[in-house]
């Protein structure tokens, strides 16, 4: 009788164990598909007209007294260690990659600002480098749809730790500087 007991208890945990597992992955997985979609449409909408505003003033900011090549290097590994940090600095069994963003969002509210505002300067630091408004919109836009989604409760560290707004602005970013090349 109790060896039947335990037997039916572990099956039933491994099966809820795996249920949770593949759920895990399947809200991930939508998640994922919907977060694109709003991103694009708060990049087409939105993004255009706040990326005209600030790369005006980013055209000032390029006079520096270094060369653009040692400029590059040092700004991707800043920027670089920045989204690390934020978005990728462990790495947790099942989940992944997990950085502070996730582990501020837990704190409510405040923690939420204060990762977009660490996200905020990255994007700010891009603007030295006069990036075209597509690329900035595109950048606010990660953070935007970082913030939005990642207010929600219970369900917001798992925003973070899925859509990684600092890895895609520092992955752009990348891909500017070397086309600019």
């Amino acid at each position: 009788m109790l060896e039947s007991l335990l037997l039916w208890l572990t099956v039933a945990f491994v099966v809820v164990a795996a249920g949770s597992v593949l759920g895990y992955f399947a809200l991930r997985w939508v998640f994922m598909g919907i977060a694109d979609r709003f991103a694009r449409i708060v990049d087409r909408s939105v993004g255009g007209v706040a990326a005209r505003a600030f790369t005006g003033m980013a055209r000032f900011a390029q006079s520096r007294g270094i060369g653009v090549d040692e400029a590059q290097r040092i700004f991707g590994g800043q920027v670089d260690r920045l989204a690390k940090i934020m978005d990728s600095a462990i790495t947790l069994p099942i989940v992944g990659r997990v950085g502070l963003d996730a582990v501020l969002d837990l704190i409510p509210g405040i923690g939420n600002l204060a990762g977009a505002g660490i996200s905020l300067t990255l994007i700010a630091r891009t603007l030295q480098y006069g990036p075209p408004p597509a690329l900035v919109s595109k950048m606010l836009s990660n953070v935007l749809v970082d913030v939005l989604l990642g207010g929600i409760p219970v369900i917001g560290p798992l925003v973070d730790i899925w859509w990684r707004a600092n890895d895609r602005n520092a992955a752009l970013m990348r891909e500017f500087l070397e086309r600019r090349v």
